[in-house]
């Protein structure tokens, strides 16, 4: 019988934004520690919130065995690994005080637009232990940032957004995106229906939605996904490689380095697509067994539930050439907010896009009309896609943009 104790704390400030100023600040400060026990094949799981008495809640976890929920991994051991991010923001008060002179500057610099949702401090630290020796511990503190932009005169709910995850903050940074979306705004420029170069990024658009359902290990071993019995094909650009990441210096700041079970990757990656080549779909312990597929760490669930396989964050690789380099001198149309999109089974993609800007590598030109994008998965990262950039768009989060060709229509 192996005990095992999985810990989640989480430290958060909450300033929600209205009409531009701070309406509300929320402080939470919440641990959550779930007790497994393993046994037979079989797995108990107990848990409890906030302060609990150890001995009980293992003998809770160990009377849950009686429930034969079957867990057919072994339990991780024989590792100890911990690793922090910290975040120049340090405290709540800190923070709020440093918000407060945002919005002030804000409001003064651009007074023909709204400002409004979430600006959050968080910090998140996962613990996994048992008898067999594994003690990992993470540590994670970041930003987020999900301000909603809205030009007064708009008759849109909103018309774009300043959104990022990251651990540097730089007040003069944040004025210059947002200088960038309120000139672009203000500025209403136009672009012929045909096949252009497009930047998207996953915080606005659900491009990446297909790699995540076709790549989940019990779609893939059921044969239900359209990759399935193709690992080792060439299914895409040789440029293209996918990650599944808990890297936080690709930006992976909402989970620990390891997953549910204690997995841990070399590099915190595993390679799904190398060079278009299919490797792996992603899996827990379980979906590896029972369809010998390759162990790639991505078990999650509630402090108190059994793991069972969830996505993990996909990552494009890095290309060599920065957003410049990509842009060659050309002009993108930058989508920034697209929702309503959506894949057919085989692969076919389509969405409208209800902000883009027209963007030249330093400054959006301005506000483009609304537009359809259309493609396949094949095509947006085979022959289509040009490549994901080594820099980001701001030093405050870790922000690759992603360059392909799409089919454009205005609507």
């Amino acid at each position: 019988m192996i005990n095992e104790k999985y810990t989640i704390k989480t430290e958060e400030t909450s300033i929600n934004v209205v009409m531009s100023e701070i309406e509300s600040i929320r402080n939470k400060n919440i641990t959550k520690t779930g007790f497994r026990v393993y046994a037979d094949g079989k797995i108990g799981v107990a848990g409890a919130i906030g302060d609990y008495d150890e001995t009980e809640m293992k003998e809770k976890a160990k009377a849950a065995l009686a429930l034969g929920i079957e867990y057919p991994g072994e339990p991780t051991g024989k590792m100890e690994k911990s690793v922090e991010v910290v975040c120049d923001l340090k405290n709540g008060v800190e923070f709020t005080a440093e918000i407060e002179g945002l919005l002030a500057e804000l409001k003064q610099r651009y007074p023909d637009f709204i400002f409004n949702n979430k600006i959050n401090l968080n910090k998140e630290e996962y613990a996994i232990e048992n008898d067999l020796g594994l003690n990992l511990k993470s540590s994670i503190a970041r930003i987020e940032s999900s301000l909603l932009v809205k030009e007064k005169t708009s008759p849109n709910l909103l018309d774009a957004f300043i959104g990022f995850e990251g651990t540097k903050w730089d007040r003069d940074e944040y004025i210059r995106i947002a200088e960038m979306i309120c000139n672009g705004l203000s500025n209403q420029v136009d672009i012929e229906n045909g096949v252009h170069k497009v930047i998207l990024q996953p915080m606005g658009c659900d491009f990446m939605n297909k790699l995540y359902s076709e790549l989940h290990g019990l779609k893939f071993g059921t044969g239900g996904s359209i990759f399935t019995g193709k690992i080792g094909e060439k299914l895409f650009s040789e440029d293209f490689t996918l990650y599944q990441s808990t890297n936080p210096e690709d930006g992976m700041l909402n989970n620990p380095f390891f997953d549910a079970e204690g997995t841990v990757n070399e590099a915190f990656r595993y390679t799904l697509v190398g060079d278009g080549v299919l490797k792996a779909p992603y899996t827990d312990k379980k979906t590896a067994k029972q369809y010998d597929l390759a162990l790639t760490g991505s078990a999650h669930g509630e402090y108190d539930s059994v793991p069972g396989l969830s996505p993990t964050p996909l990552v494009i690789k890095k290309s060599e050439k920065t957003i410049v380099e990509l842009l060659n001198g050309e002009k993108a149309i930058f989508v920034m907010f697209a929702s309503g999109g959506d894949f057919t089974p085989e692969g076919k993609y389509a969405t409208p896009v209800q902000t883009s800007f027209l963007f030249d590598g330093e400054k959006f030109i301005g506000r483009l009309p609304q537009l359809n994008l259309t493609s396949n998965v094949y095509d947006m990262f085979g022959k289509d896609y040009l490549g994901t950039s080594s820099d980001s768009l701001t030093t405050l989060s870790e922000t690759p943009l992603t360059f392909m060709k799409m089919k454009v229509e205005k609507i």
